[in-house]
């Protein structure tokens, strides 16, 4: 009942997942694909001379697809395995159920990352014509670097974005790497 739902929310809120930090929630209210359209940025504005007339402009849009999907799995236990419980053990089931939850949906957003899906305009997500695609010379102070350089000159249409890396999402084997070229005062890995 309600213990067993307070365990699972509090074993899904302890997960140790890093995905929240670089990702939105959204709402779709049933199982259909839904579009998911963002505008384009608004142009930059002209000067208007004393006397003229303000000039319409219009602004672009994108889209993507997303759809809900169910995931989940059953699990049984007897009455008395439960009262046999010396240790406790079955009472954290609720929580591991949760933790589950959201390594699953952890998973799934690393698996876009890495399987490098289509977008609507028919390239992969990574790619050289979307201005996202690093060489792979490996983590060290000029490639991270690049990588800055290449978010910083991401555009939509002509409106430079001012994207500024917060992260850098890398193989758990790399991390050490990673953390000495970002934080080294001089290049590294050259």
């Amino acid at each position: 009942g309600n213990i067993a739902n307070k365990s699972m929310l509090k074993g899904y809120s302890e997960a140790a997942e890093v995905f929240p930090q670089f990702t939105a929630t959204g709402n779709l209210s049933d199982f259909k694909i839904a579009t998911r359209t963002d505008l384009g940025t608004f142009p930059s504005l002209r000067q208007v001379a004393p006397g003229a007339e303000f000039k319409y402009v219009s602004i672009g849009e994108r889209a993507e697809t997303a759809a809900l999907a169910t995931y989940g799995e059953m699990f049984s236990i007897t009455r008395q395995a439960i009262i046999n419980d010396d240790l406790g053990a079955f009472t954290r089931i609720p929580q591991k159920m949760g933790l589950a939850a959201v390594r699953t949906v952890g998973d799934l957003v690393f698996s876009i990352l890495l399987n490098n899906p289509k977008m609507a305009d028919g390239k992969a997500l990574f790619h050289d014509d979307h201005g996202n695609l690093a060489t792979k010379s490996g983590i060290n102070t000029a490639s991270i670097d690049a990588a800055r350089v290449l978010m910083g000159k991401q555009k939509d249409g002509t409106a430079f974005l001012n994207i500024r890396p917060k992260f850098l999402l890398c193989d758990i084997a790399d991390e050490g790497t990673a953390k000495v070229a970002l934080e080294s005062e001089f290049e590294v890995g050259a």
